[in-house]
């Protein structure tokens, strides 16, 4: 279903459309795509213990795109190579690999099905969200927007990258911290208080700099805790880390917005987008939810989307040399899937960079990037 009604409230989407698309090819290309998404938690909030969910697993939306005149081919015949059973009304991730992302690597029908998607005329796409970063990036974005400390906006990405990593050797005890502050509603006249709390947290095992970004993150804290108002953590919900994914969902919309895009049925989305009329530049944006079931599109998308979902996660969740460790490990299939992953995820970049969305620290990215396809690993992410 298609909303078009002229009496609804617009919601125009030009603000999440990066003038950045401009440059990159095909992004105006009239694709259709298909999205599934996978660890959804809606809403991730501070409790007495730390958080409502523990888990803490990367966010994905994503699926396969099909240009003009495209089809998907019949998914019988995968059925039949992965010999799925008859009765499995759709398929999902489970029906190929179960498990952590190791063991769905070392998976025969993980292979079948990945090879069967390189064969088919579709391209991967996806957004990739840290959903750890996406909850605590605001303090660096609220010192940043202080006019002094502007200048360091070039760095921003690397600064969040070491805050990441300095929290996710306890994410716990962070969290914890947050909550005796009302975090991400600082009364302003505990700002400076709650500044110092946090450097102390982070360098509680003392000031060792793993690069030149980690040494400026401390100093940064240190002034800013004398004379900036947090402009981001004030005036918000307190105890709401993430309130909703709605955004991700627009910012794919805005990003292809010659596309159709056909969504899995997500009941909190859909309603509060059905209650507005989404346009872009005026024009309305063509998309709908549809019922996997009866859409072989998004079976496929959710397959996809949950191996993503577990490869994302792992390059955020263990160190370099955990994962140089495992690596060195691999079974020949491990080896042959990764090799269809990079595969895949390389085609679609062909076809077009904005395909490929991934919203996760540097650092996660280097290990990725790492992972795939052999790219050269920076020793400033080293501890």
């Amino acid at each position: 279903m298609n909303i078009t009604k002229s009496n609804l409230p617009l919601l125009e989407l030009r603000h999440f459309r990066s003038p950045e698309l401009t440059w990159i090819p095909n992004t105006d290309t009239p694709f259709t795509l298909y999205y599934d998404e996978t660890n959804n938690i809606r809403r991730l909030a501070l409790t007495e213990s730390g958080l409502n969910h523990q888990a803490l697993d990367c966010f994905v939306l994503g699926g396969i795109a099909l240009r003009p005149g495209a089809r998907l081919p019949e998914i019988e015949s995968l059925r039949r190579k992965a010999r799925i059973q008859p009765s499995t009304k759709e398929l999902k991730l489970k029906h190929f690999a179960e498990g952590d992302y190791a063991a769905c690597l070392d998976s025969a029908k993980l292979e079948i099905f990945l090879t069967w998607v390189l064969d088919a005329p579709v391209h991967l796409h996806f957004s990739n969200f840290s959903v750890l970063n996406w909850a605590i990036v605001d303090l660096v974005d609220s010192i940043l927007a202080v006019d002094r400390y502007r200048p360091l906006q070039e760095i921003h990405q690397d600064l969040k990258t070491e805050l990441h990593a300095l929290v996710r050797t306890d994410p716990l005890g962070y969290f914890q911290l947050l909550k005796t502050f009302d975090y991400p509603n600082i009364a302003p006249e505990r700002h400076a208080e709650f500044l110092h709390a946090v450097r102390a947290f982070l360098f509680r095992n003392g000031f060792i700099f793993r690069n030149f970004h980690t040494m400026t993150l401390s100093d940064l804290l240190q002034e800013a805790a004398a004379d900036v108002t947090l402009v981001f953590l004030t005036d918000n919900k307190s105890d709401v880390l993430v309130d909703r994914f709605d955004d991700v969902f627009l910012q794919r919309m805005a990003t292809f917005r010659r596309a159709k895009h056909v969504f899995d049925e997500e009941d909190q989305v859909r309603r509060r987008l059905y209650e507005r009329r989404v346009v872009i530049d005026g024009q309305t944006v063509d998309y709908c939810f549809a019922n996997s079931k009866s859409e072989p599109a998004i079976q496929i998308s959710d397959v996809l989307c949950g191996l993503l979902g577990k490869h994302f996660s792992s390059m955020e969740k263990h160190s370099i040399e955990e994962l140089e460790a495992w690596t060195s490990s691999l079974s020949d299939r491990q080896r042959r899937n990764r090799a269809l992953l990079s595969q895949l995820i390389d085609n679609a970049h062909e076809e077009c960079p904005a395909f490929l969305f991934n919203q996760a620290p540097k650092e996660s990215q280097a290990k990725s990037e790492w992972f795939l396809d052999g790219a050269e690993y920076p020793e400033d992410y080293r501890d």
